[in-house]
């Protein structure tokens, strides 16, 4: 029995793709969960949210750089909703950083068991964005908050095609 439960621990230490090190920041819509400061310094490197948006963040009590994320998640996703024109109730996920699209692909086959190349995607059943950092940009943020948003507002989910769709229809229209 202490042998299993060894091994178990040992194989969840070298596969969990967030390690033992997890940080949490949280703030109205999202729950952020990243493994480093280094991790969390490019991924804020790489949100560029344009002039627009970007006047909404600077209003915002901002002293780190877990602050400055924070703010521009929540930015992005009152900008999806507003996109949308979508506004579910009580609305709270996950954001998950990983550093490549290869760590994005094997949760997902974890998760799904099903081979992907993804550089994020939202788990509906967790309620939950997973995104490489390596590849992070606006529009992919938009993309799967706009899933997030379609998966919350409706009480009977639509078919896959229309919810791709209105998530496109996010990610073109972010900067608007």
């Amino acid at each position: 029995m202490f042998k299993i439960l060894v091994c178990t621990a040992v194989f969840c230490i070298l596969f969990s793709p967030l390690r033992l090190c997890a940080k949490e920041a949280k703030s109205r819509y999202i729950t952020l969960i990243y493994s480093s400061q280094k991790q969390l310094d490019t991924f804020n490197d790489r949100v560029r949210l344009g002039r627009k948006l970007d006047q909404f963040v600077r209003r915002k009590n901002i002293v780190t750089v877990e602050d400055e994320v924070i703010a521009k998640l929540d930015t992005v996703f009152e900008k999806a909703e507003t996109v949308l024109d979508m506004f579910p109730d009580n609305i709270h996920i996950k954001i998950v950083l990983l550093d490549t699209g290869q760590d994005v692909s094997s949760t997902y086959k974890q998760r799904y068991n099903k081979d992907v190349n993804h550089i994020a995607y939202y788990s509906l059943s967790e309620d939950t964005i997973y995104i490489s950092v390596d590849d992070t940009r606006l529009q992919v943020i938009a993309h799967e908050m706009g899933h997030a948003i379609v998966d919350h507002y409706f009480d009977v989910r639509p078919p896959y095609n229309i919810h791709e769709l209105m998530a496109q229809f996010v990610e073109k229209h972010i900067t608007d």
